[in-house]
């Protein structure tokens, strides 16, 4: 009796997992007609010319274009010292600095005004191991990357 009931409703289950689902189709493109004039597809894929969605210059614009360094949240750990060198990298800004202890580090940030001599205090973070500036064909022993500096007053 108990092999009967058991065989049943593994039957009744495999029959009701083999019953035919609803198909979804692949999402199309029809959204576009509601997109403003000049709007690439969205998701980035070939519009119907074949031609690439994304601007050709797209791939050349400096993603960090406009950005500034932000001011160091609180609570933050912070280093301070002063500035040995600047290296202007275009997108970034590497600054030499010497901390009060004699210890020398270098850091890179957005691009921002300071000058050699100038005291700055910036978010601290691991030192990255030969760091490449192929901007600057320059590797550094170790680089803080910091978006976090500020010139003291």
């Amino acid at each position: 009796m108990k092999i009967t009931v058991v065989a049943l409703m593994i039957a009744t289950l495999a029959l009701a997992g083999c019953q035919d689902k609803p198909k979804t189709e692949a999402p199309t493109n029809q959204q576009t007609a509601a997109l403003p004039a000049g709007h690439p597809p969205v998701g980035g894929m070939p519009g119907g010319d074949g031609k690439a969605a994304m601007p050709a210059d797209a791939a050349k614009a400096d993603p960090h274009a406009g950005m500034k360094p932000m001011p160091i949240p609180a609570g933050v750990p912070t280093k301070s010292g002063k500035v040995l060198q600047v290296l202007d990298g275009g997108q970034y800004i590497y600054l030499e600095v010497q901390h009060d202890d004699g210890k020398k580090v270098w850091v890179a940030s957005l691009p921002m005004k300071v000058a050699k001599g100038d005291k700055v205090k910036y978010a601290d973070a691991p030192a990255l191991p030969n760091f490449p500036s192929k901007t600057l064909n320059r590797t550094f022993d170790a680089l803080v990357l910091s978006s976090a500096v500020e010139v003291a007053k």
